[in-house]
Formats: structure tokens, C-alpha cells, sequence
């Protein structure tokens, strides 16, 4: 355990723990963004709790030299890389992630807004697999890629279907990504995503044959 009264101790507490001025910068930031900032700090704080901490390369001596050998790395990129991973850069990745895919979802008002159902509706089609939510900090979130602005039900067609063969085999980035992914076997007019695919018509089961080939990676 680190003594935090000795000078050394004190030392490495500070390189641990943020600044005051950067937790408010942090909060000012979220404010910023005019949504709920309690919830979106707390599903932040969350995510990043879930995260696997910085730990001291586990290269050996030999490990690198053969990376640098193979040309796989010079001395140089080996260190700035090494230098990268212990400041964080691993996790800001993740972080990014986790926002840009958070970015991409309707919250349970936006969505009930956007089909004209209620609250009441909208959980009862989630608990049927007839939508597909998440759940961030105790809210439902809808993914974006399932709504359809020129559709009458404002749905993709077959998500139903969708829902049903993708939620078993792979988490919410991961579908998304998917989704919103030209994929070779869905062509007409150039590759498709699965979403555009199936907002032009396109038949459902080319899009249940990828995911169960696992074809899509």
C-alpha cells in the first residue's frame, strides 16, 4: 500500500488521482453537453470503472528484441507505443467507443417521440423482441440503426428477426458495427450494410445467413 504521508508516497498519489481543476473542467464539460449530467457522469463513471487498468508491460527482454528484429517495431516505436499504453491511450479508445456508440442511441422519450408510442408500449415491444434497447446506468437506450424515418411503422423491415438472431451471439458495439457495416454478400448497386439492405427490400435471410456463418469478421 503506498504511504501517501511520505514524500514519495505523496508523489505517486498525485500521479493517480486527478487534479481538482480537471474533475470540474470534466464536469463543466458534461454540462456543456446539455443532457442529464448526473446520469451521463454516472454511466460514464461506470463504463470506465469496467475498464481493465493500466498495467506494466509484460514483454520480456526477448519478447522485444524480437519485435524489433522482425521490423514489427524500431526501439523508438516500441518505447512511444509502451509510453502510449501507460498513460491511458488502451482505455481512451475504449472510452471513445463507448461514446460514439452511446451517440448513436435514442433515449426512451426520444424514441417514444419518434414512433408516437408510449413508454408503456415501447417496453412491451422490448420485452417481446419486437425493439431493441440497452440498458445505461438504469436507462433504456434504443440504437439508432433499427429505426427507419421512411417506413410507415418508421421500423426496419425484419427486426424482429434481426433482434432475434443477433442479441444471443453479440453485444450492443458489436451489432451495431454490424448494422452500419458494407458486407460482401449484400449487393445491389455496390456492397450493402444490413440496414441499408434491408431498408431497400432486400430479404431478410442473407442477413441471418452471415451472422450464423459468422462470415461478418
Amino acid at each position: 500500500m503506498t504511504d501517501t504521508h511520505s514524500p514519495n508516497g505523496a508523489a505517486e498519489q498525485a500521479k493517480t488521482t486527478p487534479s481538482d481543476e480537471s474533475v470540474r473542467r470534466l464536469a463543466d464539460a458534461v454540462a456543456h453537453l446539455g443532457n442529464d449530467p448526473e446520469w451521463f457522469l454516472q454511466a460514464l463513471t461506470e463504463t470506465l470503472l469496467a475498464m481493465t487498468p493500466v498495467s506494466p508491460s509484460k514483454l520480456s527482454k526477448q519478447q522485444e528484441l524480437f519485435l524489433i528484429e522482425s521490423g514489427t517495431f524500431t526501439a523508438e516505436t516500441l518505447a512511444r507505443t509502451r509510453e502510449r499504453v501507460k498513460r491511458g491511450s488502451l482505455q481512451l479508445g475504449a472510452a471513445q467507443a463507448w461514446l460514439s456508440h452511446l451517440s448513436a442511441t435514442m433515449s426512451l422519450d426520444d424514441a417514444a417521440g419518434f414512433l408516437g408510442w408510449s413508454d408503456e408500449a415501447l417496453r412491451s415491444a422490448v420485452t417481446q423482441g419486437r425493439l431493441y434497447a440497452i440498458e445505461v446506468s438504469g436507462r433504456l437506450r434504443f440504437p439508432a440503426w433499427q429505426f427507419n424515418v421512411g417506413s410507415p411503422q418508421k421500423l426496419i423491415p425484419g427486426l424482429t428477426d434481426v433482434i432475434r438472431v443477433l442479441t444471443p451471439r453479440r453485444g450492443p458495439i458489436s451489432i451495431a458495427g454490424f448494422m452500419s457495416t458494407p458486407q460482401s454478400s449484400l449487393v445491389a448497386a455496390g456492397r450493402k450494410t444490413p440496414v441499408e439492405w434491408l431498408r431497400d427490400g432486400g430479404d431478410i435471410a442473407a442477413v441471418k445467413q452471415i451472422v450464423e456463418s459468422d462470415k461478418w469478421w
